[in-house]
């Protein structure tokens, strides 16, 4: 068998610095690597041995610009309260997409170094540069194009007209948003990479863990990393690559194309087997599946097949495309699969808190006050009490109010019914702004948490999750000096709740392994299953989406590209 490319990297670092590994830094483009190295290591060292130490990028970014990531709700926030001065008709709620969409197109500026004045400059002034294009680049030339297809105003469409309208005060906000952040001490990760690189072109003092960088198994980086890179190879940084020939010297193949840039500028301090792709036996199935269970069902049978041959370990993959799978994946597993490490994050929308949370809204949503009491509509009151989540801290009151309401028919329910239960009395009050609310909810989820002991701990850890998450949108919303009405925030709430993923927690080195496609970056397997291998998941349109900054200027700038999106995903 060939070795795997963790196996050869250890190999190397311990033929070449075998009395001092402790003094090596090692960076890895993920977590998950990191792990495979380190068991790779421990079974080639023969006597006890101090470990490398361990960074990423994000960290010595950090490090050296002085800035810490903020959290995303914060960031978005923080946007908002420049975004208003420009487009005050704006609600949070509706912006509350826009603005991850922003901050996603700062962030890439940022870490490709472009001139953000010039990206987002006027169209009345590049409208000027039609009279004589003799002097133009290709690449200006592609961006005149481009404002060209756009059309006079006279002429535009509705949405059109808003893509201008907001395009016409990018600069500003872009500007005025990172000083703000600056003033705070905290930012988004392009900010944070680019002030990082601003640092050490300047020559300014740069603080860096003592000891030899080794910096193995990365494919596509962006100029911010490239900078990073130069400035450790002065430092004498090592260089490892995990490519093949088979797609490195072939010039047409897109998943050796940032691979060749990469091998040229940091040539490798000592090569690693290149040659695998060829000489390796490879056993392809291509199998078409009806629907995700049907996919999910011959998943199963495909591992029962291969655990005939021995129980399956850390050496076989499932590969999700399509992160809603996983779930489906799960409940298919078979039984001669007995451990399983999951490096995706469960979707918090999935969850049963999510769900209650969506039931404490819509009563909310639907109560009415009365003289001395609140009412409820009837199948509100009624999904709450049939909760899991209730049922299993208290049945029997529940159940019986539950009865009462069928029996009797009630539309409205009032609160007085919930007065001798403490717990029922918290859920069924009604709120009248958003402060409320929100105390609301972390009331309510603080009552389940005391009761942690009647529940399942899995169920505790998505409850916590969820109570943390509210705290942070609490704590932003109040912070965005704006007015919001209850029903502007309930929907922040939701659009919030819908964007978190819980990380699962397990042993990395041990079981069958459920991951994404990134995931599987520098970690060699003999058996993969690759779900939902299709144009629209692997490798999909991800670059081109959700993004202010066309694709003619995304190129002209050397923005990513759904070109360079294939190419990653091809290597």
């Amino acid at each position: 068998m060939n070795r795997s490319f963790q196996q050869e990297l250890a190999e190397r670092l311990l033929e070449r610095h075998s009395g001092d590994l402790s003094s090596l830094i090692m960076l890895f483009p993920s977590l998950r690597a990191r792990t495979f190295f380190n068991n790779a290591l421990s079974q080639l060292v023969t006597k006890p041995t101090w470990q490398p130490k361990w960074t990423t990028i994000d960290t010595l970014m950090e490090s050296i610009s002085g800035l810490v990531r903020g959290e995303r709700i914060r960031l978005i926030t923080e946007l908002f309260k420049i975004y208003k001065k420009y487009h005050p008709n704006e609600t949070i709620d509706k912006f509350y997409f826009w603005g991850d969409m922003l901050i996603a197109d700062f962030d890439m500026i940022d870490k490709y170094r472009v001139d953000a004045s010039q990206l987002l400059r006027n169209i009345e002034e590049i409208k000027e540069l039609e009279v004589d294009v003799s002097y133009l680049t290709p690449e200006q030339l592609r961006i005149i194009s481009f404002w060209k297809s756009i059309g006079d105003n006279d002429s535009l469409s509705e949405q059109k007209k808003r893509f201008l309208h907001i395009w016409r005060t990018l600069p500003k906000i872009y500007e005025e948003y990172r000083s703000q952040l600056a003033s705070l001490g905290f930012a988004y990760t392009g900010m944070i990479y680019r002030t990082a690189i601003e640092r050490i072109a300047n020559k300014e003092e740069i603080k860096l863990p003592k000891g030899r960088f080794v910096i193995a198994g990365f494919n596509a980086l962006s100029t911010t990393e490239k900078m990073l890179f130069d400035y450790l190879a002065t430092r004498g940084a090592e260089f490892y690559w995990d490519a093949d020939d088979y797609y490195v010297n072939n010039e047409s193949h897109e998943a050796g194309m940032f691979m060749r840039d990469n091998l040229k500028s940091y040539p490798p301090t000592e090569p690693i087997s290149s040659n695998n792709f060829r000489n390796t036996d490879k056993h392809i199935r291509s199998i078409a599946c009806v629907s995700n269970v049907v996919q999910c069902k011959y998943a199963s049978q495909l591992l029962e097949e291969l655990s005939k041959n021995g129980p399956l370990d850390k050496r076989t993959a499932i590969v999700l495309t399509d992160e809603n799978m996983l779930i489906p994946m799960l409940h298919s597993l078979p039984e001669s699969v007995d451990r399983v490490n999951i490096t995706m994050g469960y979707p918090l929308k999935i969850t049963l808190v999510h769900s209650f949370i969506e039931r404490l809204l819509e009563l909310q949503a639907h109560s009415r006050k009365r003289e001395q009491s609140d009412a409820f509509y009837h199948v509100d009151v009624l999904s709450i009490l049939s909760h899991p989540y209730i049922v299993d801290i208290d049945n029997e009151k529940p159940a019986a109010i539950y009865n009462n309401i069928v029996t009797n028919r009630i539309v409205s329910v009032d609160s007085t019914m919930f007065s001798e239960d403490d717990a029922l009395s918290v859920i069924f009050s009604k709120k009248d702004n958003w402060q409320s609310i929100a105390q609301y909810l972390l009331d309510v989820l603080s009552m389940l948490l005391s009761n942690r002991n009647k529940l399942d701990s899995m169920q505790v850890d998505y409850i916590q999750v969820a109570y943390d998450e509210i705290v942070k949108l609490k704590l932003s919303v109040e912070k965005c000096d704006t007015e919001i009405t209850s029903e502007i925030f309930v929907s922040v709430v939701r659009r919030h709740l819908q964007t978190i993923t819980i990380p699962y927690e397990g042993e990395p080195l041990e079981g069958v392994q459920i991951m994404g496609i990134l995931e599987t970056r520098n970690i060699d397997f003999d058996n993969v299953i690759l779900l939902s291998m299709t144009d629209t998941n692997f490798p999909g349109d991800k670059t081109g989406q959700s993004s202010f900054i066309p694709y003619n200027l995304r190129a002209a700038y050397g923005l990513p590209t759904p070109e360079q999106h294939e190419a990653m995903y091809a290597y």
